[in-house]
């Protein structure tokens, strides 16, 4: 190999370690990548940074290079039996799983409204929070036909990524919680910044993830990323149809789709733009679902088979 192609190949490798790449989506269908955001965590730890990355999402070949680890492929990951069913839902209708993350928040109770009036499921990956208001939040997803998911007691990057006991722990913690409250435990799970963040990795090694995506895939609790970002994590406050016009484009084309979305209270732009997410996708023929162990499953990092 001579000097001039050993410079080119050396170029791209640099290039591809330092230029986050966009995550085409699980499923198929162009777009829907989730770009580097940032978002202000919750905790008063977290609070101290007012704006750090998180939901990062990066293409195997990026993770193959700066994890020094086994290629993860961004697919869903199925059981045949789920296969034969999904292909069932895939000739019939297309399906739209949103999701809220964070919550609850004091507009938690504006966005069950709006989704009441539309007759629309929803799935609430919450994190722990006590107060009276909050509880009541807890009981009023479950009451109204939505799911919870467990998105971490404290959602504390330092504490719940240190080693997978600790993420375990904390989970649980969030668990007993919301079995006292609602007298149901989550079957479903979101790791905080998505199952391939990098934020894990000043508290837990480069490899954090891995661990936990594997010790997951031994559970009976799955765990979901997402295919199309609202992109409302990318500031502090979004526009509303910038949020409305990254879900129309990040959705175009798949016929299954998982959006995200936060449930907090500086999200004020994301309860504006629901009820125009909610008319577009049924304008473009969705049904609604909630997220359990049998929908379709949106996973970034993935045991090899």
């Amino acid at each position: 190999m001579n000097r001039a192609i050993r410079q080119i190949l050396r170029a791209a490798v640099t290039a591809a370690v330092a230029i986050p790449m966009l995550l085409m989506g699980c499923g198929s269908g162009p777009s829907g990548g989730h770009m580097p955001v940032i978002e202000d965590q919750a905790g008063a730890q977290s609070r101290a940074v007012p704006f750090v990355e998180e939901e990062r999402v990066t293409t195997g070949q990026t993770m193959l290079a700066e994890f020094g680890a086994s290629h993860y492929e961004p697919q869903p990951r199925e059981s045949k039996k789920q296969e034969a069913s999904q292909r069932q839902v895939h000739a019939e209708t297309p399906v739209a799983y949103l999701t809220f993350d964070d919550g609850p928040s004091g507009h938690t109770g504006a966005i069950l409204n709006i989704l009441r009036e539309q007759g629309v499921p929803a799935t609430f990956f919450v994190i722990g929070k006590e107060g009276e208001r909050h509880l009541e939040s807890y009981r009023r997803i479950i009451r109204e036909g939505h799911a919870l998911g467990n998105h971490t007691y404290s959602h504390q990057y330092s504490t719940i990524y240190r080693s997978v006991e600790d993420f375990k722990a904390d989970a649980a913690k969030l668990d007993k919680l919301l079995l006292h409250v609602t007298g149901t435990k989550p079957g479903i799970l979101r790791f905080p910044g998505g199952s391939n963040n990098r934020l894990s990795w000043r508290a837990g090694g480069r490899h954090i993830m891995e661990k936990l995506t594997r010790e997951m895939s031994d559970t009976d609790i799955p765990y979901f990323d997402w295919n199309v970002s609202s992109t409302d994590a990318a500031a502090a406050v979004m526009s509303k149809q910038a949020i409305v016009d990254a879900v129309k484009s990040n959705s175009a084309g798949k016929r299954q789709i998982i959006v995200l979305m936060h449930d907090t209270d500086p999200k004020t732009t994301t309860v504006q733009a629901l009820p125009d997410i909610i008319a577009h996708l049924k304008e473009r023929g969705y049904a609604f679902r909630v997220l359990d162990n049998h929908a379709f499953r949106c996973q970034f990092l993935q045991q090899p088979s």
